[in-house]
């Protein structure tokens, strides 16, 4: 006869068992939720209509050749008319610009394995995230000096502290500069100086914090900061070396 003890302890063998498979079969059928980036790699692979619904509608796509589509529908007119593939694609850094947006630094593979790397700017305030502007650039391995970076942000705030908007826009900016805020996407030194001219209040005072800086080439580097001063906000920048070797900035955002 079996004791009171040994049929307790079948019962509660068997109440574990069960509960075992019980959450054995809950794991298998969850379901492991794609990031942003892993959507718009399987979008492109394999449905590529599907990136409206990962873009706003005035998303605006650049590249460090000159390159730009000012719009959703132009972002996924030039994907269907490209045989365009993502092997792999991760995030280096993201940070929070502000209860609105993201930013961040990532790379991916296209289908002949080249690099890339690119920066977005992430809508995040909906109920879907959303791609609202994205810069792209071929990447190598490379060593830039660091310090030729620190000397031109130095520069840029110098000019900026000294309340002089058209100085710094003709000493640290390229002539083809880029300046996004808004949803507005500026172009030139002429444009951005009429929208820096707040900059010549003898009481503007501005520091550039940066918080990452990525080297994406020889001419190329990507930089996420954060302002303090008479704006508290976090800045991206894009820069680039011309042909005298001097760095300056091809793109500027704050959000």
């Amino acid at each position: 006869m079996i004791s009171t003890v040994m049929k307790s302890y079948i019962r509660i063998s068997t109440m574990l068992c069960l509960l075992s498979c019980l959450t054995v079969s809950h794991s298998q059928t969850q379901v492991t939720e794609l990031s942003p980036n892993e959507k718009w790699m399987q979008a492109i692979n394999d449905n590529p209509e599907s990136l409206e619904s990962l873009y706003s509608k005035n998303a605006i796509v650049i590249s460090n050749t000159g390159d730009i589509l000012k719009s959703r529908d132009e972002i996924l007119e030039a994907v269907l008319n490209s045989d365009f593939k993502v092997q792999e694609v991760s995030t280096i850094k993201i940070i929070e610009a502000n209860a609105n947006y993201d930013y961040e630094i990532g790379s991916f593979k296209n289908k002949d394995g080249e690099l890339m790397k690119h920066f977005i700017i992430w809508k995040t305030s909906g109920d879907t995230i959303l791609r609202e502007l994205e810069f792209l650039a071929e990447a190598s391995l490379t060593d830039v000096n660091i310090e030729d970076i620190n000397t031109a942000r130095a520069a840029w705030m110098s000019n900026c502290n000294a309340n002089d908007a058209n100085a710094l826009i003709e000493n640290v900016y390229s002539e083809n500069t880029l300046y996004y805020n808004r949803g507005r996407l500026l172009m030139g030194r002429s444009d951005l100086i009429t929208e820096y001219q707040y900059m010549n209040n003898p009481s503007y005072k501005l520091t550039l914090n940066p918080l990452h800086v990525e080297v994406i080439n020889d001419s190329i580097v990507f930089e996420i900061g954060q302002c303090k001063g008479s704006y508290n906000g976090k800045y991206m920048l894009v820069w680039k070396k011309n042909k005298a070797g001097k760095w300056q900035v091809l793109f500027d955002s704050n959000i």
